[in-house]
């Protein structure tokens, strides 16, 4: 049995009469049945771990003001114009469909023009408005609709997009997603994935339940046939495979579905200063370096990086340790005036080995420096293989999920 309304056992129904009367004392009229599935299905049906995501959302609502929000916020500007993601309408089942260019996000350029809690604010408003979509479309349908489609396209997904921070708040919306948003999902298609999908899905994997990651399908070059079968043609955009276009021809549907872009320096906020957690904070002697050495065993690894420095510049470099110990540049020592502008950045490696992350003072004979720095080695993961869609192995790196 699903566990949804019409489709449960004895026993699940048993505990959502019990759930119902545990919760009795702050139900309102907006909590049916169908409400109260999801949070049963979000905890297996166990009644003491339902309830407290239940209260904790409920708290979590009335800090938010997320009852009211869609029709008081106001979207900040620079989100309005760069965020990424729309809706063209519905999917074969009555389901909104959501459809995110992820490459196309400047997570960088966002994070240092507002506020975190902006970030997450907004999400609870698009949340929101599709909730409210979900309500109105049950209407007209005349049955209950909860799902979601989403379509991620990472076509121009790059390194610089795991960018430590970005994925940091990109994981805080994921996380509120499924404390307060529980079955929600009905399906994720993930299109167009880079060789280093395995590796940034890693990054991501430990936030999501196990029931979310079940409903994630990595699609390979059939990608169009297969959202072709969840999607009818006249609402899927043809830049996504199907017939649907603006007005004017755009086959994006820019007028429903935001396609980001880089956001002008002009946008960022005055001394606005972001650095990774746990950062380590050294002090370089003139004339003198310090190293930090990576054995890598796979190939494929990324090391990422932030740094900056109190009042001086820095010369900072990565080489790889190669036989007969000669080093190989990896990326060139060069100063950096990391003491004005924060530095950071991802560097893939396509070879095991030993690396070498310098931090070099050897230049400067009259000025001790220090350096506050966050340094990740990241590796991949095995890929394994998802049954529900197989391609041609020739055609594309990454099919499917990894553990």
């Amino acid at each position: 049995m699903s566990g949804r309304l019409g489709d449960l056992n004895e026993k699940q129904s048993q505990r959502l009469q019990q759930f119902k009367e545990n919760v009795k004392d702050v139900m309102t009229a907006k909590h049916d049945d169908h409400t109260l599935l999801r949070f049963l299905r979000a905890r297996s049906f166990d009644l003491k771990g339902a309830e407290k995501m239940f209260r904790k959302n409920l708290e979590w609502r009335a800090r938010m003001n997320a009852d009211t929000i869609v029709d008081t916020y106001t979207t900040p500007e620079v989100i309005a114009k760069y965020y990424i993601g729309g809706s063209p309408g519905y999917d074969k089942h009555g389901c909104p469909v959501w459809i995110f260019p992820v490459g196309n996000i400047d997570a960088k350029g966002l994070v240092y023009s507002c506020k975190g809690s902006d970030l997450i604010k907004f999400n609870v408003y698009m949340l929101e408005k599709l909730y409210r979509d979900m309500e109105e479309q049950s209407k007209r349908l005349g049955r209950h609709i909860e799902g979601m489609t989403y379509i991620m396209d990472l076509g121009r997904l790059g390194l610089h997009h795991l960018w430590k921070p970005g994925i940091d708040l990109f994981n805080q919306v994921i996380t509120m997603f499924e404390q307060h948003y529980p079955e929600t999902l009905r399906s994720v298609y993930i299109i167009k994935a880079p060789k280093f999908f395995p590796l940034a899905y890693s990054l991501v994997k430990p936030f999501l339940q196990e029931y979310t990651r079940k409903k994630i399908h990595v699609l390979g070059s059939n990608w169009k046939e297969v959202l072709l079968t969840q999607v009818d043609e006249a609402v899927l955009p043809a830049f996504w495979g199907g017939k649907a276009t603006d007005p004017d021809g755009n086959m994006t549907c820019a007028s429903k579905i935001q396609m980001g872009g880089d956001v002008p320096k002009s946008c960022y906020l005055k001394d606005r200063e972001l650095s990774s957690k746990n950062l380590i904070t050294k002090e370089i002697s003139r004339g003198s370096m310090i190293e930090l050495k990576y054995n890598v065993a796979k190939p494929g690894s990324v090391i990422r990086y932030e740094f900056k420095t109190h009042d001086h510049d820095i010369a900072f470099g990565i080489k790889r340790v190669g036989a007969e110990n000669e080093k190989v540049v990896i990326q060139k020592t060069q100063r950096y005036n990391s003491h004005m502008v924060p530095e950071d950045g991802e560097v893939i490696l396509d070879e095991p080995g030993q690396y070498v992350v310098k931090f070099d003072n050897t230049y400067s004979w009259t000025k001790t420096k220090t350096v506050s720095f966050f340094i990740e080695l990241l590796e991949p993961h095995d890929i394994d293989e998802d049954p529900q869609y197989q391609v041609d192995p020739d055609k594309i790196e990454n099919l499917c999920l990894y553990d």
